[in-house]
């Protein structure tokens, strides 16, 4: 009986692509500049830098060194806004929405190991007739502290440039945590954020 070659082929080379791109997705989403200031901790991609931000409870912001408009900011939320991520998340959409230049696309919330994460995906009209995606990650820490990491992208760069905004989200932790048992909270979370971008 013969064998067709094609038939031995064809699956050894499917099996090697697959094999390599997970190596390379792998490798991609490890790699990267490491933040680690002001009680927070990061990787953000080669070919950015850390920046100063004016935004209120700024406490890292990171750039692209090729186009600074894409960049991530991340904030502490201030008790005045909630002490929980939905009220704080809430009364931040009421602020938004007063902006005739907002477009809302999506929001998700979920809970991950008893924690809540909330995905809210939105496009700014600027006033140079131009449109910036963001997505703002609201995540509620160990310590009860909540954060918002803002990405901001110019709306024809955003499909580029999700590969920093997913290193970014699925490496940050508190600094005295950041080699602890957060990091099962944290692939979790990278997972929703997968199925969030997938809907």
């Amino acid at each position: 009986m013969k064998i067709n070659k094609t038939l031995i082929i064809v699956p050894i080379i499917m099996i090697l692509v697959v094999s390599l791109s997970g190596c390379i997705t792998d490798s991609m989403f490890k790699s990267g500049e490491t933040y680690a200031q002001n009680g927070i901790t990061f990787q953000y991609p080669k070919d950015w830098h850390v920046v100063n931000s004016v935004a209120e409870g700024s406490v890292a912001a990171v750039a692209s060194k090729n186009n600074p408009k894409i960049s991530t900011v991340i904030q502490q939320v201030p008790t005045e806004m909630g002490t929980d991520i939905q009220t704080a998340c809430s009364n931040n959409n009421k602020n938004l929405v007063l902006s005739p230049n907002y477009i809302n696309l999506q929001e998700v919330q979920s809970t991950v190991n008893g924690q809540t994460v909330i995905l809210h995906r939105y496009i700014v009209n600027e006033d140079d007739g131009s449109q910036k995606e963001h997505v703002a990650t609201w995540i509620q820490m160990s310590n009860g502290q909540l954060y918002v990491l803002l990405f901001n992208t110019p709306l024809e760069e955003y499909d580029s440039q999700r590969y920093a905004y997913d290193l970014i989200v699925g490496s940050f932790a508190l600094e005295d945590q950041s080699n602890s048992n957060s990091d099962s909270f944290l692939d979790a979370v990278f997972d929703r954020i997968n199925m969030f971008f997938s809907t």
